[in-house]
């Protein structure tokens, strides 16, 4: 049997939901998990309620603070960050850069003598180009060699698990944020700065996790098929393959899976198109989700960890977003560790090391009883920025385009985004295409 629609959308996350609400024509969204939502999908279990680790909602653009209004109306609750970074054996606040005090005098000094050289540097020769500096060299240029070698240096480097010579700075100047002298002063003599960042307030739902939004999208948007696998796309044919012989034809494809993954199950693409996919690289992410018989193990929201001799690079509290989160008496907490996509790990040892990690850093203690536990993989989780990436990118949607493929979101077009931007993009896309099926119908069971 085979279908027909003028878009298909694979991917129920919120640019392919997005691009639903908004397109005002017939479409289908096909989703291999069993729920919509990507990574923005929530896990309950036992009274513990978990996003797939952090997922924060930061609105600027007012056409998706509409959207979240209209859908959600009164559902979020509006916080003011409070995030640490534990280093040197002490906690500070977030950002590292804007608030040195309490690390050792010599850090401190190291810190603040670099960013003014720096400051100086630039003073002199201009304003670093991201574009022409990788990552190690635009830390160091940005903000000194002590803030780059205690702070940026290693937590990226955990992060990214890869010489940071080989990533390019195209994501950094709306997610590090780079503090003005001042600020530098203020927080290095124990004015705690505030407000650095993309993320100084943000919302978070009230009840049912961060899960709420894809919902909420799917209810009034397309069609959605769940737990439904695409096995292959004929981009000369224009259909879609699904698991047990299924097909669906499209005038436009929306694709919101994995670049690399579109690119290897696409035939009628031209020659070296899964050659590109298969070397775009990415890190997975371990995200280890905990729930503990003690209340209020840490006032913050959550806390980076920039040395290596702690596994995890990031750990969060849910029920520090809202109470409902966690059951009464208790407290939860999700754990992120990243690894190369081929790295191999063993899921108890990684959970026995992140609990033995957070006793060391104070926040479990002794007496504190495990009440639950589950380890997932997010994979991809990151991009990686590198050469290849830059380089290849324009050639590959620039084919995907021409076959009528459209590869949209955070991992169709492998970059780094936040979940404001997935909506935003899906909007923008059904902008582009919705001229064009005006008032067209699905033909669903059109035969085969």
């Amino acid at each position: 049997m085979s279908e027909a629609y003028p878009v298909v959308i694979l991917g129920a996350g919120l640019t392919g939901l997005s691009a639903a609400y908004h397109l005002g024509a017939p479409s289908l969204v096909i989703e291999r998990e069993a729920e919509v939502g990507g990574l923005a999908r929530t896990h309950i279990d036992n009274g513990f309620t978990f996003d797939c680790t952090g997922h924060l909602l930061h609105l600027k653009d007012p056409r998706v603070v509409a959207l979240v209004d209209a859908i959600l109306p009164d559902a979020f609750s509006r916080h003011e960050r409070r995030a640490l970074i534990f280093s040197k054996g002490v906690y500070t606040p977030y950002p590292f850069q804007a608030n040195l005090h309490g690390l050792p005098p010599e850090v401190v000094q190291e810190c603040v003598g670099a960013f003014v050289e720096a400051l100086v540097r630039r003073a002199a020769e201009g304003e670093p180009d991201p574009s022409r500096l990788n990552f190690r060299d635009w830390t160091e240029r940005s903000f000194g060699a002590g803030i780059a070698r205690h702070f940026l240096v290693p937590y990226n480097t955990k992060l990214w698990r890869t010489d940071l010579d080989e990533i390019e700075c195209g994501w950094v100047s709306w997610s590090i944020p780079r503090p003005t002298l001042k600020e530098v002063l203020d927080g290095a003599f124990g004015t705690t700065v505030r407000g650095l960042g993309y993320n100084p307030t943000f919302l978070y739902p009230r009840r049912g996790g961060i899960s709420v939004l894809p919902e909420a999208l799917a209810r009034r948007g397309a069609e959605v098929r769940l737990s439904e696998t695409v096995t292959a796309v004929d981009a000369a044919a224009r259909a879609v393959h699904l698991a047990g012989g299924r097909m669906v034809r499209y005038e436009s494809l929306v694709s919101t899976i994995p670049l690399d993954r579109l690119l290897a199950i696409t035939r009628g693409l031209p020659a070296g198109l899964p050659e590109i996919g298969g070397r775009l690289r990415a890190v997975r992410v371990l995200n280890i989700s905990l729930g503990v018989d003690r209340e209020g193990i840490s006032g913050a929201h959550w806390i980076y960890f920039p040395e290596p001799g702690y596994s995890f690079y990031r750990v969060g509290f849910p029920a520090n977003l809202s109470a409902a989160l966690a059951p009464r008496g208790c407290s939860s907490l999700y754990v992120e560790r990243s690894l190369l996509r081929d790295e191999p790990f063993d899921a108890e040892e990684a959970i026995a090391t992140a609990v033995e990690d957070l006793r060391r850093a104070g926040i479990l203690w002794k007496g504190d009883r495990l009440i639950y536990r589950r380890l997932s993989v997010i994979d991809p989780a990151y991009v990686i920025y590198d050469r290849f990436r830059a380089d290849n990118l324009p050639r590959v949607h620039e084919a995907l385009n021409a076959a009528g493929i459209h590869s949209a979101g955070r991992f169709g077009t492998w970059e780094y985004s936040s979940m404001e931007g997935a909506i935003r993009t899906g909007m923008q896309l059904a902008e582009r295409l919705a001229g064009r099926f005006a008032g067209r119908k699905a033909a669903g069971g059109s035969g085969s």
